[in-house]
């Protein structure tokens, strides 16, 4: 029935009042259909803002519409987002007989970061840093005061360069040659303080780095839209023999496209003290970002690339180690006119190892002679084959391109020992810096050996070697990966190398192959994958974790899965591993969870509930006792 049959019945006034009815049901209809559209980004980026040292833009109001995060943030070349930042970190320590010092480090400034780009599996941006305070900490290179402010402006007149995985997560800073230990330091506490790192839903966990090490965090979203709030639970690694006590809580707003507007809040670590005969140590960091304005410039990654080579890569859990003249000192100290066949009969005699060791290293960086001799001992068959590891291993420490060419000339000598050159294959991916034609080495290697031991050696260094890589060359680092997976699909490489070799690498890029091999008929190849799935971050590694705890037929695979589980962030886990406590029958296997458990008892409440049911109720004497053990009774 129409509208005009209807209104032909009715009074001239009724008629009116439902025509004027429609009118606005149809109006409010269009208004809630265009605030429900995202407004389109236009085609051509704004004109290029004035420099940090002009007056600080004020952001445009924007409506406060739920946006985005994490792999869905919206990415554009030349995108600029303009902070103000103060950081503040106080250390307090306490030794054995109770004195207690106080040490602060602060900094504040402006910050802009210029988006440039994506390079294998990294966005990287260039970040542009004016510091207007600075209070360094006693027995570091700068002064507090001034001069402190002066020299480290100075050092930051060249750009540093960051980059991101997709979930927002630092994987490399890029500085400058000016840039110095304390600048360096001063900018990865910055960087570690301020990161956001997204996974899809409301809440959720991740693992992250600071300076520190491997942390877990777990994320949650606020009472408005594009707030979440960040608490950081445990640390997961560190470089200290003993694991730091950690907490820590922080507010971030997002812009709708899913960068940080602001972030504020603090956290606390602990370490020391107690059982451990250590200080007491306790440091309180304080961070406020505050965004100051978003335009767009003229960028891309030209300007990174032309300067690669003479930038220092790092990651945020790096500790400033030995500079270039420290070094130098150092290397003159050690060898002290030694020459080659005096450290080999040293070696030989096994008369103080460690130092002869050293004084290896340190001759092979101070005398290029002394490194040709020795790979010439080897390629001619002269060193023995405990000799000739002694000597890859000191080239392979030694790191200078010198050093990495005499290995690659052992690594591809055809006339050398296999068994050696697989020695110079697994020394490469130990290198700490290595050079891209390492890389290409291990390819022709890996392509053109028939030699089974010394291709699967060369499989195992690719993966350890893009690992490395992926600081300083993340799309050098990308195409070893993917030549690793391709090489395994042609079955060129048995699987169980191809599980190891990209468990080294660690990267998401390889994940598509390791989850094919979950299905593999071998437990042994099952396992493999297993043990590849608890190196390659992100949320859906967590979720096939928890299919192999639950489904895998093999109960060593099962307790593979829980021990892999232990290595990263937990809180997504706790369900699935309680119904492993009720579902398993291994024993073996409800030990593995119970044992995390015990780990996790003091961050997770969950935890120490499942502990007390098992120490209760299991059908295993063994696993009660390990249950009620962990809790102490």
């Amino acid at each position: 029935m129409t509208l005009g049959r209807v209104c032909g019945g009715v009074s001239p006034r009724l008629k009116s009042l439902v025509l004027l009815l429609a009118v606005l049901t149809a109006a409010a209809l269009w208004r809630a259909g265009q605030e429900t559209q995202t407004p389109a980004s236009p085609e051509t980026p704004p004109a290029v803002s004035p420099s940090l040292d002009d007056e600080a833009l004020t952001p445009a109001p924007e409506e406060n519409l739920p946006g985005v995060k994490g792999r869905e943030r919206v990415l554009v070349v030349g995108h600029r987002l303009r902070y103000t930042f103060d950081l503040d970190l106080r250390t307090h320590t306490e030794n054995r007989a109770g004195a207690r010092e106080s040490l602060h480090t602060g900094w504040s400034g402006l910050f802009e970061l210029t988006y440039l780009g994506a390079e294998g599996e990294q966005h990287l941006f260039s970040g542009h840093l004016v510091p207007t305070r600075v209070a360094v900490e006693s027995g570091e290179t700068l002064a507090p005061g001034d001069a402190a402010m002066q020299a480290l402006r100075g050092m930051f007149e060249r750009p540093v360069y960051v980059g991101q995985d997709v979930r927002g997560r630092v994987m490399a800073v890029h500085f400058d040659a000016a840039q110095d230990a304390t600048a360096r330091r001063l900018v990865r506490l910055l960087l570690a303080s301020t990161q956001f790192v997204a996974e899809d839903g409301p809440r959720w966990s991740t693992e992250e780095p600071d300076s520190r090490g491997d942390l877990e965090a777990v994320y949650r979203a606020g009472g408005s839209a594009n707030t979440y709030v960040k608490t950081k639970r445990r640390y997961l690694r560190a470089g200290s023999a003993v694991l730091p006590r950690l907490q820590g809580h922080l507010d971030f707003t997002l812009f709708a496209d899913g960068h940080v507007k602001e972030a504020t809040g603090s956290d606390v670590v602990e370490l020391g003290g107690g059982s451990t005969g250590l200080p007491r140590i306790r440091e309180e960091a304080r961070v406020a970002l505050t965004n100051v304005g978003v335009d767009y410039r003229l960028s891309s990654l030209r300007p990174f690339e032309a300067t690669r080579t003479t930038l220092r890569s790092e990651r945020l859990t790096d500790s400033a180690d030995m500079e270039g003249a420290s070094l130098e000192a150092r290397d003159r100290q050690l060898v002290k006119g030694v020459k080659l066949d005096d450290l080999l009969r040293a070696l030989a005699k096994r008369e103080d190892l460690d130092t002869a060791r050293l004084r290896l290293t340190a001759l092979f960086r101070q005398n290029l002679a002394e490194v040709e001799r020795a790979v010439a001992l080897i390629r001619q068959g002269s060193a023995d084959a405990v000799r000739s590891e002694q000597i890859l291993e000191a080239l392979a420490s030694a790191g200078t391109p010198e050093a990495q060419r005499a290995l690659v000339s052992v690594l591809e000598g055809e006339r050398v020992r296999p068994k050696t050159r697989a020695h110079a294959a697994r020394a490469a991916g130990r290198m700490e810096r290595p050079s891209l034609l390492l890389g290409d080495a291990l390819e022709r290697v890996m392509d053109g050996t028939r030699d089974a031991g010394v291709r699967n050696a060369a499989a195992l260094s690719m993966g350890a070697l893009s690992k490395t890589l992926e600081v300083a060359e993340p799309g050098r680092s990308q195409a070893l990966v993917e030549g690793i997976v391709r090489r395994c699909r042609t079955g060129a490489l048995e699987p169980e190398v191809c599980l190891d070799a990209l468990a080294r690498a660690g990267a998401p890029v390889g994940l598509a192959y390791v989850k094919s091999a979950l299905v593999h008929p071998e437990a042994d190849v099952r396992g493999a994958a297993t043990k590849a799935l608890s190196a390659i971050p992100g949320a859906a590694v967590d979720a096939l974790l928890d299919q192999v705890m639950l489904d895998d037929p093999s109960p060593r695979v099962r307790a593979l899965a829980v021990k892999a589980v232990s290595q990263r962030v937990t809180g997504a886990h706790l369900e699935v591993l309680a119904r492993v406590l009720r579902s398993e029958r291994s024993e073996r296997v409800r030990i593995e969870v119970v044992r995390l458990l015990g780990h996790l008892q003091a961050v997770e409440a969950p935890a120490a509930a499942l502990l007390r049911d098992v120490a209760a109720n299991d059908g295993s004497a063994n696993v009660r006792a390990l249950a009620a053990s962990l809790l102490g009774e």
